[in-house]
């Protein structure tokens, strides 16, 4: 499948040099410290989904973006045009790129999150796959955006701009799913779950239908 090969090509050269990655656990890691000192404890279980995954909206924000942001950088955009390549293969190969990132900075944040915070966790594993299912959304968003501005020179302001407000109903339920795994409340976190996977799925559709335009300019 091409989509796997361009997800492959970008690996290699992320592991090969391991910028992005290494910046976005260097930030994740300085902002979650930042919010563990500056939150009391008695606040903690009640602040730390929200600050949770305001750490994931930067560090995604900071990384996610450079996955077409590194072709202009290298001048191999115009490449990607025209290989044999569907511009939706180009976007799925981008996407699955960024959430093999997305789950390598979960698995060496959130243990450390919950340490920094002192959290009881009540369901862990729920916990970590409503993150998960937060940041698959949050992903297919910023990845489809993110062509729209790559050679804007006010890149970095416009891309929140267009982002945020598509993704806070994203947002809004991750972290009540986020809340209810930590006090143990599953019958609840029903709703919210489904609204990041309808969200997701109807976002990932559009974005496959639409991003040949944007890829194509």
């Amino acid at each position: 499948m091409k989509a796997l090969e361009v997800a492959k090509k970008d690996l290699k050269i992320e592991f090969r040099t391991k910028g992005t990655l290494n910046l976005m656990i260097l930030f994740a890691l300085i902002t979650s410290m930042m919010f563990s000192v500056s939150i009391p404890m008695s606040l903690a279980k009640k602040t730390a989904p929200s600050l949770l995954w305001l750490v994931f909206i930067f560090v995604g924000m900071l990384g996610y973006s450079r996955a077409f942001l590194k072709e202009v950088e290298t001048e191999t955009l115009d490449g990607l045009k025209i290989s044999p390549i569907a511009p939706a293969s180009v976007l799925i190969g981008k996407i699955l790129y960024n959430l093999i990132l997305m789950i390598l900075i979960e698995v060496i944040i959130l243990p450390i999150f919950v340490g920094l915070f002192n959290l009881d966790v009540a369901n862990p594993v729920v916990m970590f796959l409503s993150v998960t299912m937060g940041n698959v959304g949050f992903v297919i968003v910023v990845s489809s955006l993110s062509i729209l501005v790559i050679k804007s020179k006010m890149r970095e302001m416009l891309l929140p701009v267009l982002i945020f407000p598509v993704v806070f109903p994203i947002i809004t339920s991750t972290i009540l799913a986020v809340r209810k795994s930590i006090s143990g409340d599953l019958v609840g976190i029903f709703s919210p779950i489904a609204l990041i996977v309808g969200f997701s799925i109807i976002m990932f559709v559009v974005a496959c239908l639409t991003f040949e335009y944007a890829f194509s300019d």
